[in-house]
């Protein structure tokens, strides 16, 4: 069983609410390595005695770390550090991100941001494999296009079945799920693009390109490609 992780760690040095000084706490923690994944945290008692505060407000703060997935509570043993990233540690950025009303502008400029950044990565680290699933997922949006499947959100969902794969192959576990959360708020404007006459030939086109840019492992190639299937993609939202 996992050595319970020090109390006296989580004393309070400043002064916040009560569920903030929780939460920053925590983070702190995380960020100084003193927590680790597999950790066992203090119980309940410990917890509110070491920050000098009730226990509703750390029920509340493990309830939200919870719900982010940073911790894992498991009934009759205890609450453990996450071993993994949880999906919904970007939910509430996703959110966030759609409440503050970013603009269409915006948005490709984070999308150029990602995407170029990603395929340098994806040039250096994918293997042969990776850059054969890659391929396997665009012929499978190909294959529906040339059938003439019309239906905007299969076409969607064949989209970003493209990008992911581009995202896993980086190799890199962080870039990966960011790439993933940040694909969820293009979705409805990737779909708002299949909604349109050529039922996802355009996309398919640019895809090759991105694709045979990776294959050549040719970085101004597929850049080049990037840039231009988001320059066609903002010129469609418009």
């Amino acid at each position: 069983m996992p050595e319970i992780v020090d109390a006296e760690l989580f004393k309070a040095t400043e002064r916040k609410s009560r569920v903030e000084v929780v939460i920053d706490t925590f983070k702190t923690l995380l960020l100084t390595k003193q927590l680790k994944p597999g950790d066992r945290i203090p119980n309940e008692f410990e917890l509110t005695k070491s920050l000098n505060t009730s226990r509703g407000p750390v029920r509340e703060a493990m309830k939200i770390l919870a719900s982010f997935g940073v911790v894992e509570i498991k009934p009759g043993d205890g609450t453990y550090i996450s071993r993994s990233m949880s999906k919904h540690l970007f939910d509430h950025l996703v959110f966030q991100m759609i409440l503050s009303e970013t603009d269409k502008n915006q948005l490709m400029e984070l999308r150029a941001l990602l995407e170029v950044g990603l395929v340098k990565i994806v040039i250096a680290n994918a293997t042969d494999e990776d850059l054969s699933e890659i391929e396997k997922r665009h012929l499978a949006m190909a294959e529906k296009v040339k059938d003439h499947v019309s239906d905007p959100k299969a076409l969607t969902q064949l989209d970003l079945a493209f990008h992911t794969s581009i995202g896993k192959a980086s190799r890199n576990q962080l870039i990966e799920r960011i790439y993933g959360f940040t694909l969820d708020l293009f979705a409805p404007s990737i779909e708002a693009t299949h909604r349109q006459a050529d039922k996802g030939s355009n996309a398919v086109r640019f895809h090759q390109k991105v694709l045979e840019g990776l294959q050549a492992r040719d970085h101004a190639r597929t850049v080049a490609a990037v840039e231009e299937s988001i320059r066609q993609w903002m010129m469609r939202l418009h």
